[in-house]
């Protein structure tokens, strides 16, 4: 049978180029493809199936989908594969007798169509469940089980109801509305002041877009943004309360001390928040109070009143390297309805969000447009996003992140320069001959590592990606939580030491080391990096709280 994403592409009159185009593709893939010869990813499948004004479902077998290969169909066993089974002749004639009995047959030839495209979908539906059954292991069946069966007791209360993707359109009705914002509401009140912001919204981006529109302005100078002359401040007689979210080892205090120092203000934690125990253990030991666990079973009612929140929400579920499986990871993803669900229950003046990158592109920027139209219009705040390079703010890390302000006022805000006073690798590495012999990597990984590559610098990080390919840079590549332990090596040879790590991520000498390396490699490749978050810091939080 002709395959199907080769069926769309030619009833649309395209070629295979240009199909490449639009999904940001090689034209060999997709002729691989079209002949069932290669495994595509989910990202390549979500691009296909929206260019072709089409589903995953309707357009790939269980072979593309994540987890099955062609192995599967290598091994003989025939309920491995979701084909595109045609309606046989008995089941057509089912079809014809049921519903053309009792109907005249000027409407017969309709509703024989639209039974028999019924009876099909049921049929590709159940073939669909056998591939998925036949690949699954027991655990994976029964974890699947569980989380499609919602657990009342520890169900989320009070969460915005909100579709889990924007609708899905054509093709042909993106190019007629090109350029108009896709949740743009003219008749939106939010609430808050006036001024020449009010009832600006910000939308997601298009791809490769780092900024929010075209008003996000980057700051003239360094240093704290000025305030604004009609600034009401209600906190101003008294200290500035923050509820630090996902608050992990303390990334966003550090960086919020340092700001309100500078503002001559006081900053009072009235509550912190991350359910991992040892991440727990890190900030107390560091901070001196223990957070609070799940943030699912903290009752709105029982949180502090407070002016400001951080929330550096779980990113894992939008990272690159995992499934991308954004809000349909019902163990990550909803976090940010808790988010939500804090901003409308205890309504602070202010926020302050950060997350991977690949949020704003997410399935095509769908993940990214829901939180904004959650933020802006069903929250009734006042936003600006844009995206941040630690690189570029005193860090040798190349680490991009997305920060989201808001607040319940109208506000100008100028997104931070990058510095000028940047620390060199060589201002991080501990000098080598304190370097304890643990943290080399063995001899044949310093061969192989050696035999690949030459580095033009030094010191440099070499990195190794997932295909194997080694290159090396006068700085860090992302740190990150999960990888392995010779993901980054120095000059290719060493690992990071603890001081290092936590120096990549801009926290200070005198942070107390209370867990195991492992926990602590963990804990950094997960904490938002201080200088970042302070830049931003220090040109948002003057807009919405007076500088003494």
């Amino acid at each position: 049978m002709l395959n199907r994403v080769q069926e769309l592409r030619e009833a649309r009159s395209l070629t295979l180029e240009e199909l490449a185009k639009r999904v940001d593709s090689s034209p060999r893939l997709l002729a691989a493809l079209e002949q069932d010869g290669c495994v595509v990813t989910v990202d390549v499948a979500l691009k296909l199936a929206r260019a072709l004004g089409s589903t995953v479902e309707e357009l790939f077998d269980a072979r593309c989908q994540v987890g099955v290969s062609d192995d599967a169909e290598r091994s003989g066993n025939s309920e491995n594969k979701l084909a595109e089974t045609p309606v046989s002749n008995s089941v057509e004639t089912e079809v014809v007798e049921s519903v053309t009995d009792g109907i005249g047959d000027e409407n017969a030839q309709t509703a024989v169509s639209e039974a028999t495209s019924q009876k099909s979908t049921r049929k590709s539906r159940q073939d669909r469940e056998k591939a998925r059954a036949a690949v699954e292991t027991p655990g994976k069946r029964a974890r699947r089980k569980k989380t499609d069966e919602p657990d009342a007791e520890h169900e989320p209360q009070n969460v915005p109801r909100v579709d889990a993707y924007a609708p899905r359109v054509t093709i042909d009705e993106l190019s007629a509305t090109e350029g108009e914002p896709l949740f743009w509401r003219p008749d939106c009140n939010v609430s808050g002041g006036s001024g020449s912001c009010k009832g600006r919204h910000v939308y997601a981006p298009t791809r490769s877009q780092t900024i929010s529109s075209y008003d996000s302005k980057t700051a003239k100078t360094e240093g704290l943004a000025a305030n604004p002359p009609e600034l009401v401040d209600p906190t101003a007689d008294g200290p500035i309360r923050f509820f630090d979210l996902f608050c992990g080892i303390g990334g966003f205090r550090y960086a919020a001390n340092n700001v309100f120092a500078s503002m001559r203000r006081e900053g009072e934690c009235v509550l912190s928040c991350d359910v991992d125990p040892h991440a727990q253990q890190s900030y107390a030991a560091n901070f001196g109070d223990v957070p609070y666990g799940d943030v699912e079973k903290l009752p709105s009612d029982k949180i502090p009143d407070f002016d400001l929140l951080f929330a550096g929400f779980p990113c894992q579920t939008f990272s690159i390297i995992g499934l991308r499986k954004g809000f349909a990871d019902e163990t990550k993803g909803s976090l940010f309805f808790q988010i939500a669900r804090i901003l409308r229950d205890k309504r602070p003046r202010a926020f302050v969000l950060e997350n991977v990158r690949q949020l704003t592109t997410h399935d095509g920027g769908r993940t990214f447009e829901i939180i904004l139209r959650v933020l802006q219009d069903e929250l009734g705040y006042y936003v600006d996003w844009r995206v941040l390079n630690a690189l570029d703010f005193g860090l040798p890390q190349k680490r991009e992140r997305v920060v989201v302000v808001g607040s319940t006022a109208p506000f100008d805000m100028e997104w931070p320069k990058k510095t000028s006073r940047a620390l060199s690798l060589a201002d991080v590495l501990e000098p080598e001959r304190e370097v304890p012999k643990k943290y080399y990597a063995s001899p044949e990984i310093v061969k192989s590592r050696k035999k690949a590559h030459q580095s033009q610098f030094y010191p440099s990080v070499w990195h190794e990606n997932k295909s194997g390919y080694v290159s090396s840079y006068p700085y860090s590549c992302a740190l990150r939580a999960g990888a392995s332990y010779n993901y980054l090596l120095v000059n290719g040879e060493r690992r990071f030491t603890p001081l290092e790590l936590l120096r990549l991520q801009g926290f200070p000498d005198d942070f107390k080391i209370v867990v195991s390396y492992t926990q602590l490699r963990k804990q950094v490749g997960n904490a938002a990096p201080v200088n970042l978050i302070e830049r931003a810091l220090e040109r948002f939080l003057p807009l919405v709280f007076e500088v003494r």
